[in-house]
């Protein structure tokens, strides 16, 4: 629990985030012990672990999964298909405990950060063993990722990624609906939206059992260009934590996350600068990261300090 960085894994982080998050917090279960990492054999999705959150009026299930298959379809058009390996997130509403699966309620969205622009070119990389610099933080509330793999040479359309889970602890009213979000973003995209294996789409914002949407609506960052800047005048860093919506059409306010926020590098805030909120312990960590593939960049502060 809390802040750590290095290099690891995809297989050692799920364990890690899964691991973390049951430590935090009594409301966070293993949600089924034969979801475990010690097959991360390529070509497989063994790799995984099952969460169960207990702390609301119904439970609610987090899968979490290391999709290592070379086939897994991103993209398509007509007869051409364009595959990537990456991470499964899966809410449920219900476990299958004989069969070990997630329930037909559910909302999903993948990060499929190891592709190739090849049409119908498979995935040859090993995500048992690729490893990714990562930077992580886990709270009882959720958690947040960024990381960027290391280069493959068979793959020419790596991206970086953020990816946050974050559990609503005081909403602005009671809506009836999950207390959970999920929002992921990668450095560079390039699919359109569509698929032929809906469980692969990468949705950037999803509301649990509410919608999921491929554009990124549902979360509102601070419109300005800037999206936080470090004043010339005092030093001070002026900032706004994203909204999260109930709706895509972002019209429902319901949330405002504590765990990260969007940057831009040009008005004062460099990779590595602390942001430290006045008055209280809580420190943000600015991090930007490229790709091998692409220079694209993703700008994002992150919690770094309780």
């Amino acid at each position: 629990m809390g802040f750590t960085s290095g290099a690891k894994t995809l297989p050692d982080l799920v364990d890690d985030i899964a691991d973390g998050l049951i430590a935090s917090s009594a409301y966070w279960e293993d949600g089924d012990t034969t979801w475990d990492t010690t097959d991360r054999s390529v070509g497989a999705n063994n790799a995984r672990r099952c969460l169960k959150y207990t702390g609301d009026s119904a439970d609610i299930w987090v899968a979490l999964t290391v999709v290592n298959i070379s086939n897994a379809s991103v993209d398509w058009t007509g007869a051409y298909h364009r595959y990537a390996k990456g991470l499964s997130i899966v809410f449920s509403s219900s476990w299958d405990s004989v069969d070990h699966t997630y329930g037909t309620t559910n909302t999903h969205t993948y990060i499929p950060f190891e592709r190739r622009s090849a049409n119908n070119g498979s995935i040859s990389a090993d995500l048992g063993t690729l490893q990714l610099t990562y930077y992580l933080w886990i709270d009882p509330t959720g958690f947040v990722m960024m990381a960027k793999p290391e280069p493959s040479a068979t793959e020419d359309l790596q991206t970086s990624f953020i990816v946050v889970l974050e559990h609503m602890d005081i909403k602005e009213y009671s809506d009836g609906l999950t207390n959970f979000y999920c929002y992921q973003c990668e450095n560079y995209t390039g699919y359109t939206d569509d698929d032929s294996t809906d469980v692969y789409r990468p949705y950037k914002m999803i509301r649990p059992f509410v919608y999921e949407n491929y554009d990124g609506n549902g979360i509102e960052f601070y419109k300005d260009s800037w999206y936080a800047f470090k004043s010339t005048g005092n030093g001070k860093v002026y900032y706004m934590k994203p909204l999260i919506y109930n709706d895509a059409a972002e019209t429902m306010p319901i949330y405002q996350s504590k765990l990260f926020f969007m940057f831009s590098s040009a008005v004062g805030l460099v990779d590595g600068d602390v942001v430290a909120v006045d008055g209280e312990t809580t420190k943000y960590l600015c991090k930007s990261l490229d790709s091998p593939d692409k220079t694209e960049i993703i700008n994002y502060a992150m919690k770094y300090v309780a």
